[in-house]
């Protein structure tokens, strides 16, 4: 009698794996948290922890390597500044690879001169509008913020040697930028060592000027009713009111 073999019955197919929906996350996988430091059991693969610093993505080699730059930038700046410019093998390097500059061909650049020198003085001529433009000097230095320095001396224009130093000091030692101005003839800085300012003055026709200090000394000179004042105060009143003409005669 013939026994009958059964097959197995095939496998139950196994249950699809969850899904998750928007608001519950997918839970992550269980990792068992490192040996805390110092602690025993922790291994030949434990790392010490680096040490807080400013720049935490460098380390000491990479921190020690921009400190040795930047101290061979600082010095080679302070040779640069101290010898007077680049030394001569970079420019013969410059020459070489083709980038020459006006420097090289030409020198050092002459030496910038300012717009406005710092320096000034005005030794006014009598009688040549040196009031006008002592109130104009006067408007210019509240508007462009110079030292204007106005001497009361209009009578002494020839100095002596000493005389001429004791003003040559003073005018040195005001503060600068500076426009002196006083009834002076000229003064030689260099003779005494000091620094030779920039001179300006006004100069006028002479036959106006002698026509213009004639009535001066006559009429004196009109500032105002209280001090007006007369130049000549003995010349009798017939002279006084002669023209230039009759008084030539």
């Amino acid at each position: 009698m013939k026994k009958l073999l059964l097959a197995p019955p095939p496998p139950l197919p196994l249950p699809p794996p969850p899904r998750y929906s928007a608001g519950f996350p997918e839970p992550r996988p269980h990792v068992a948290p490192p040996p805390a430091a110092g602690a025993p059991g922790q291994g030949a693969g434990w790392r010490r922890r680096r040490p807080l610093s400013l720049l935490p993505f460098l380390s000491l080699r990479d921190y020690g390597f921009c400190m040795a730059a930047l101290l061979l930038f600082c010095l080679g700046s302070l040779f640069y500044q101290l010898n007077g410019g680049a030394p001569r093998f970079l420019l013969d390097l410059r020459h070489y690879l083709g980038n020459s500059t006006y420097l090289d061909d030409h020198g050092p650049l002459p030496r910038k001169v300012l717009p406005f020198p710092s320096q000034v003085v005005y030794n006014r001529v009598g009688k040549c509008g040196s009031r006008t433009v002592v109130l104009l000097l006067r408007i210019l230095s509240e508007r462009h913020g110079f030292n204007l320095v106005t001497s009361d001396i209009h009578n002494k224009t020839r100095l002596t040697k000493n005389e001429q130093m004791e003003l040559i000091k003073n005018i040195s030692t005001a503060e600068q930028p500076y426009l002196f101005t006083r009834h002076v003839h000229f003064l030689n800085f260099s003779r005494f060592g000091g620094d030779q300012p920039v001179y300006i003055n006004i100069i006028r026709d002479p036959i106006n000027r002698f026509l213009s200090n004639y009535f001066f000394r006559r009429f004196g000179d009109w500032r105002g009713e209280q001090n007006h004042m007369i130049r000549t105060p003995s010349m009798r009143q017939e002279e006084r009111y002669l023209n230039i003409g009759n008084s030539a005669i």
